[in-house]
C-alpha cells in the first residue's frame, strides 16, 4: 500500500502539478487561439440588447468618480472645437446620473437618420465605440445649440439611434469610421416631468439657492444666464494633485460642490446647473461626451479628445438648447494637432453607400474538447496545494479561478465561491484562501508610484511640484510624449505595473 500512496503524493507534488498545469495551459492557449473570433466589444448585441428591449439603457455615471478617459482619434471637422455627443441622462439619485425616460429607436445597418439633417458635423476613425458602446455624434458649438435631427454613417456596424436624437449606440459589428450630420429639426413637444425632478432630500437647499440666484427673472433664458454667472465664480479643479474633489462619505457630491467645496470638474458644474435649473422650473438634462482639446481641421488629423459633460435646457416653442456650464478657460488646454499623412488614411466619401465590413470567418473548436480540457485543469487545481504569490494594482481584478465551487475568503471575510474576481481598493498584503489553495496577494497603488515618479521628474527639471503633465508638455515640447504618458497614468481609467515600468525606463 505504500507504493500507491507514494505515487499519489508524487503526482500531487507542487512542482509536478505546476509543470503539468503549464503544459495543459499551453494546450488550452493553442485551442483558444484556434477558436478566437472577433473580440466582443462593449457594443456587441450580447452586452447591449437590441433596441425595443426593456433591458436597453445607457450606463450610470457617478458624479463623485469624475470623468477622465482621454481618447486619441483621427478626426476632421470644420476648423473649430468639436463636441462629440455620447449619452444623455435625466435621473439623478444618490450622486449618480442614469437614463429613466423611455425612448423609441431607429435601427439601421451602417446608416441611421433621425429627422432631416442638413449640415456636416465631422467624422472620426474609431478602434472601438466609446463610453458604454456609444457612437460619437458630432454637434455644433454647445452654447446656442438647438438639438435637432441627426444622421450617422458608421460602416460595418448595426446602429440604433434615439428618435429624439439623444444618442446613438452600436448594437453589432465593428465601428471603423463614423461620420455625423446634424440639422435644425422641428420644435419638439414639451418634455416629460422627469426633466424637472429633484431628489426630495436636496430639494429644499437647491430651491433656496436657485431662488436667490434667479431672483427677478421671468423666463428661462434669464434664469439660465444667472445660473451660469453664479457657477462662473466656482473654481475648476482638475490638477494633478486633485483629479476631482474628494467628497466626504455620505454627502451628496453636487450639494457638497455648491455649499462646501465650491470647486470641481465639468461633471460637477453640469450636474449643478441641471439641478439648479430644475429647481428654478426650467426642464434640464445632462449630456456626456467628448470635446476636442483644440480646433479640428477640415483634413484628417490625430486629435486629442477629453471627456466632457454639459447641459441642455428646454425652451418652449424651440426645443432643447445646449449650454456650457463649465466656466470659460476651464476646458482642456489645446495640444498640437498632428496632421495625418495623406497616404495613411483615404476615407471614402460619406453616404449610405459606404462598404460594409465583413466579419471574418473562423473555425470553431468542438465543445467536448474544451469541456475535457477544462475538467482536467479543474481536477489538477483541486488536488494541488500550497501557497502562491501575486501582485496586482489598486482597483485591478484578481481572479480566483479555483478550485471551482469552493468558498473564497479574503482574510476572514467570505467574498463568494470560485471562480470569483476580487478587487482591492487599498494597498497592502492580503491572504486569499480558496479551499486548499492560499494566495498571498500584494496590492500596490501604481497611480501613487507614477505620481512620485512625476514629482521626481519635475524636481530634476527644476519645475514646481504643482505642474501638470499638460503644462510640462507646453513648457518642454521635447518631453511631450513622456508628459502624455504620465497624463494617461495619472488621470486614465487604470494604471498597471507595466505602465509604471515603462515610465521608469523613459526616465
Amino acid at each position: 500500500m505504500k507504493a500507491p500512496w507514494f505515487m499519489f503524493k508524487f503526482l500531487c507534488g507542487v512542482r509536478f502539478v505546476r509543470t503539468l498545469l503549464a503544459l495543459v495551459g499551453l494546450a488550452l492557449l493553442f485551442l483558444g487561439l484556434a477558436s478566437l473570433g472577433p473580440a466582443p466589444s462593449p457594443s456587441s448585441a450580447s452586452v447591449l440588447p437590441l433596441p425595443g428591449s426593456s433591458q436597453f439603457s445607457p450606463p450610470v455615471v457617478s458624479v463623485s468618480g469624475g470623468l477622465y478617459f482621454k481618447a486619441w482619434m483621427y478626426a476632421r471637422g470644420t476648423g473649430g472645437v468639436m463636441y462629440l455627443r455620447c449619452l444623455v441622462f435625466d435621473s439623478y439619485v444618490d450622486g449618480a446620473w442614469s437614463r429613466a425616460a423611455g425612448d423609441s429607436f431607429a435601427v439601421g445597418a451602417g446608416v441611421v437618420t433621425v429627422g432631416s439633417p442638413a449640415s456636416f458635423g465631422g467624422e472620426v476613425n474609431l478602434s472601438a465605440p466609446l463610453m458604454g458602446g456609444c457612437v460619437p455624434v458630432a454637434t455644433p458649438s454647445v452654447d446656442g445649440l438647438v438639438l435637432g435631427s441627426v444622421r450617422v454613417v458608421a460602416p460595418g456596424a448595426s446602429l440604433a439611434a434615439s428618435k429624439e436624437g439623444l444618442f446613438v449606440v452600436a448594437t453589432g459589428g465593428s465601428v471603423g469610421r463614423a461620420a455625423s450630420y446634424y440639422g435644425p429639426g422641428a420644435p419638439q413637444p414639451p418634455p416629460s416631468g422627469v426633466y424637472l425632478e429633484v431628489p426630495p432630500g436636496l430639494a429644499p437647499v437647491l430651491k433656496s439657492i436657485a431662488a436667490n440666484v434667479t431672483a427677478g427673472c421671468a423666463d428661462a433664458a434669464c434664469k439660465v444666464a444667472k445660473i451660469k454667472e453664479f457657477l462662473s465664480h466656482f473654481r475648476y479643479d482638475g490638477t494633478m494633485d486633485s483629479l476631482w474633489p474628494s467628497v466626504p462619505p455620505g454627502v451628496d457630491p453636487v450639494l457638497w460642490f455648491l455649499q462646501e467645496g465650491r470647486r470641481g470638474v465639468c461633471i460637477h458644474f453640469a450636474s449643478a446647473f441641471v439641478l439648479l435649473a430644475r429647481s428654478a422650473g426650467v426642464p434640464a438634462r445632462l449630456v456626456v461626451g467628448y470635446v476636442s482639446d483644440g480646433p479640428v481641421p477640415g483634413d484628417w488629423a490625430l486629435t486629442a479628445f477629453s471627456p466632457h459633460a454639459w447641459a441642455e435646457y428646454y425652451v418652449e416653442g424651440v426645443g432643447w438648447v445646449g449650454v456650457e456650464a463649465t466656466p470659460p478657460g476651464s476646458a482642456p488646454q489645446s495640444l498640437p494637432v498632428v496632421p495625418l499623412r495623406p497616404e495613411a488614411v483615404q476615407p471614402p466619401p460619406p453616404g449610405p453607400s459606404l462598404p460594409q465590413l465583413a466579419a471574418p470567418q473562423v473555425p470553431e473548436v468542438p465543445w467536448p474538447v474544451v469541456a475535457v480540457a477544462a475538467a482536467a485543469v479543474g481536477a489538477l487545481a483541486y488536488f494541488s496545494a500550497g501557497r502562491r504569490a501575486a501582485t496586482v494594482g489598486v482597483g485591478e481584478e484578481f481572479l480566483v479561478e479555483g478550485p471551482r465551487g469552493f468558498p473564497v475568503y479574503v482574510g476572514r471575510r467570505r467574498v463568494g465561491r470560485a471562480p470569483v474576481a476580487v478587487v482591492f481598493h487599498r494597498p497592502g498584503l492580503y491572504v486569499v484562501r480558496a479551499g486548499p489553495l492560499v494566495y498571498l496577494v500584494r496590492v500596490v497603488d501604481y497611480r501613487r508610484v507614477a505620481g512620485a515618479l512625476f514629482v521626481k521628474l519635475l524636481r530634476r527639471l527644476g519645475l514646481p511640484a504643482t505642474t501638470t503633465p499638460r503644462e510640462l508638455a507646453a513648457a518642454r515640447p521635447e518631453l511631450r510624449e513622456l508628459a502624455l504618458a504620465f497624463e494617461r497614468a495619472l488621470f486614465g481609467p487604470a494604471v498597471s505595473k507595466g505602465d509604471v515600468e515603462a515610465l521608469r525606463r523613459a526616465l
